[in-house]
């Protein structure tokens, strides 16, 4: 992710404001222009703003998702019909809100959306409505379980369903002490799931790729249903780590590219961000003229460079979470096989992305 700034007082922000902690003005940002911008009315127009640093430019208006619950912060181009951004009209089903803790946690599970959109977007990867294809458009379906339906996390033709447990803190550690995982948040089980989702629009269809993959992560053809059977009556090989990113992934190779999926992007936002810190611990400047810079995910290095990068930062996490006296923050070994199969899905991003998509 990279740095956005307030152009009203200098003060740095963060992805998920929608107003400014030190000024109080109000934010929002801008898929078009991947940015978070400083907003003012526009005079004689209600509900319609422009940018302070650009007050003869693009109009926007709030997404109504902001005014009903103060639950989104992204704005939507005056020229369109919409009441609500690109974003929250990807979820198609919404959680019972009937307390402020439901409604602070789907708060929570959308925050990790917008995320997860802002890194496929900048990716060039194909984000379509179940309007604009209904077949294998993506939506999002947050839904709670109850005495009568059991909900479970996990996609299908293009919808990604999420238990809305996932985003109760006590819930999830729970979950994942359980299951012995190192790693279990709600932004996780999106870009996992989204790893089905890209694996069914991308690789699948692909006459080039398709024989790579099943090369690398094993024919996806054998079934599923063993797969799980299997997994959960005898668990992961003692050695999973030597071919494997999780214990997970070695279930199925569905499981294993979604795993593997994950992870690329959880190296690409967490490069991404130390890149606009400057990889250094130290605040960056919000001066200058060129502080606005598309996101760096367009001009990726190769993979071998990425990786040295990934592995020099992960071990500046670690220290630091270390003299907390914290859990390390990245707590994986990256195997040789492994690394090959984040390189694959690489390749996959790089050559099936269209970069035409963004500007």
């Amino acid at each position: 992710m990279q740095t956005f700034k307030c152009d009203e007082c200098g003060q740095l922000l963060f992805f998920e404001n929608s107003s400014c902690i030190r000024c109080g003005h109000l934010l929002g940002f801008s898929i078009e222009e991947g940015d978070v911008l400083t907003l003012k009315a526009v005079k004689d127009v209600p509900d319609y703003y422009t940018d302070v640093s650009d007050p003869k430019g693009s109009q926007y208006r709030l997404c109504q998702n902001l005014a009903k619950f103060n639950a989104c912060n992204w704005l939507i181009p005056a020229d369109q019909p919409h009441e609500y951004c690109v974003s929250c009209r990807l979820t198609e089903v919404l959680p019972p809100m009937q307390d402020e803790t439901q409604r602070s946690q789907w708060v929570r599970v959308e925050t990790a959306k917008r995320r997860l959109l802002y890194t496929l977007i900048g990716l060039g990867l194909p984000v379509q409505s179940r309007a604009d294809n209904p077949e294998l458009g993506l939506a999002f379906r947050f839904e709670e379980s109850t005495d009568d339906k059991q909900v479970y996390t996990g996609h299908a033709s293009g919808v990604i369903t999420l238990n809305m447990a996932e985003a109760n803190a006590s819930f999830r550690e729970n979950a994942r002490e359980k299951l012995g995982e190192v790693y279990r948040t709600v932004l996780g089980h999106l870009r996992h799931e989204c790893g089905h989702y890209y694996w069914q629009l991308l690789v699948l269809p692909s006459e080039k790729w398709l024989p790579k993959a099943r090369d690398v992560f094993g024919d996806e053809q054998v079934s599923y249903q063993d797969a799980i059977e299997r997994h959960y009556e005898h668990g992961a090989p003692a050695n999973w780590s030597d071919q494997h990113i999780s214990a997970y992934a070695t279930m199925h190779p569905w499981e294993d590219w979604a795993e593997t999926w994950a992870h690329y992007l959880h190296m690409l936002d967490t490069l991404e961000t130390a890149a606009a810190y400057d990889l250094a611990v130290k605040s960056p400047s919000t001066q200058g003229e060129n502080r606005r810079s598309r996101s760096s995910m367009r001009n990726r290095e190769d993979f071998d460079t990425l990786f040295e990068m990934w592995y020099s930062l992960t071990f500046v996490l670690n220290g630091l979470s270390r003299s907390m006296g914290m859990p390390d923050t990245y707590p994986f070994v990256i195997s040789h096989a492994v690394k090959e199969k984040l390189r694959l899905v690489h390749d996959i991003v790089n050559d099936l992305a269209s970069y035409d998509s963004v500007d």
